[in-house]
């Protein structure tokens, strides 16, 4: 099982619609960095990352002209020493940022490539706890009107979610809060609602903000505020009266034990595709599991569906209409608002490299 080959490809690929968070903008594109790792026995992985439009470049040229010369000859089953081999060999110019999104699209080529030599999904591969997984939409944008917010909760409804998730951030925090109370009209007490505010506040603004919304029965509040701010997140926790959702933009295990030890999460919130794969994410899961955390997911569905079935604190998975499953065989299933983990060998994604040929970059 040496790996004899490594393929790396770089898309850029157009939103379906374009979306907005209060941090970053409007965003109508993103880069894709696709990973392929074949063995002598003519067994392949696949595994991919996201990132901002732009950024895949850097990305792509650090697993093309760095991990792969450290990875050709090696064993691929040996995943835990392969990723430390590659983290600590780049400890100094990484721990974090372009190097874990680059670890993320290697480690999960592994993963994926010893599920299907085994024949195994993922789910059970890595624990096997059950195969659904609550899910939830989370598709519904900032810079949408309101009309059109709420005929995305409409869609969503009917498509069989239990749970649907806005974003906040507008301007005015009177709009949030009228566009949180049209969303909880619409739904009623017994859809879950929860919200993202992408950094989108200064403390002081996040507190009010949690005061003004408290009555709302909100699951979460998501990354109110920069995502390094532990003390800021713990005050929240604490005075706040809604629970916290964080993660997204934390690329290691140790920030997100700082985040935890510091008492500022409720339901952690880490990425495979920024925090540098499938193995640190199981760290991260069962890290919050040891201090009684549910973990949650951000984007990358089709995979992250595996990782919340496979341990038992996996409480939601985020459904994002990103654009990637016009270029998978077989979507996400979801049955009664439960998102079913696939019993594929590896994470079962076969994508269509025709179809997306036209926009590699």
């Amino acid at each position: 099982m040496n790996i004899d080959r490594i393929e790396t490809t770089l898309y850029r690929i157009p939103l379906p619609v374009p979306v907005q968070a209060a941090s970053h903008g409007v965003m109508s594109e993103f880069d894709l960095v696709a990973v392929r790792v074949g063995t002598a026995s003519g067994a392949t992985g696949v595994g991919y990352t996201v990132l901002n439009a732009g950024h895949g470049v850097a990305a792509a040229a650090i697993v093309e002209n760095v991990f792969k010369a450290k990875l050709l000859g090696e064993d691929s089953r040996r995943i835990e020493w392969l990723w430390q081999k590659l983290w600590r060999g780049h400890h100094y110019s990484g721990r974090g940022g372009l190097v874990s999104f680059a670890l993320a699209a290697v480690d999960t080529a592994l993963w994926d490539l010893r599920g299907r030599a085994l024949g195994e999904p993922l789910w059970r591969l890595l624990g096997g706890y059950r195969p659904e997984v609550r899910a939830y939409a989370g598709n519904i944008d900032l810079n949408f009107p309101m009309e059109q917010l709420l005929d995305g909760v409409r869609r969503s409804l009917a498509a069989g979610y239990r749970s649907v998730k806005m974003r906040l951030g507008r301007p005015l925090l009177r709009e949030d809060v009228e566009r949180v109370a049209a969303v909880r009209a619409l739904i009623g007490p017994d859809i879950e609602l929860m919200t993202d505010a992408n950094e989108a506040w200064r403390p002081d603004e996040a507190m009010r903000a949690f005061h003004a919304l408290r009555e709302f029965g909100l699951v979460w509040i998501e990354e109110p505020i920069r995502p390094d701010d532990f003390e800021g997140y713990a005050r929240l926790r604490a005075q706040g009266g809604v629970p916290i959702a964080a993660g997204e933009n934390l690329h290691t295990v140790a920030e997100f034990t700082a985040l935890i030890a510091a008492g500022g999460v409720d339901f952690p919130e880490p990425d495979l595709t920024t925090c540098g794969g499938i193995t640190p994410w199981m760290k991260v899961a069962r890290l919050a599991e040891a201090h009684g955390l549910p973990v949650t997911s951000h984007g990358a569905h089709d995979v992250h569906v595996h990782l919340l079935a496979a341990v038992p604190n996996g409480a939601y998975l985020e459904v994002h209409g990103f654009g990637l499953d016009r270029f998978i065989a077989q979507r996400l299933e979801l049955r009664d608002g439960m998102a079913i983990a696939p019993d594929r060998p590896g994470h079962g994604i076969e994508f269509d490299w025709k179809g997306m040929e036209i926009y590699r970059a």
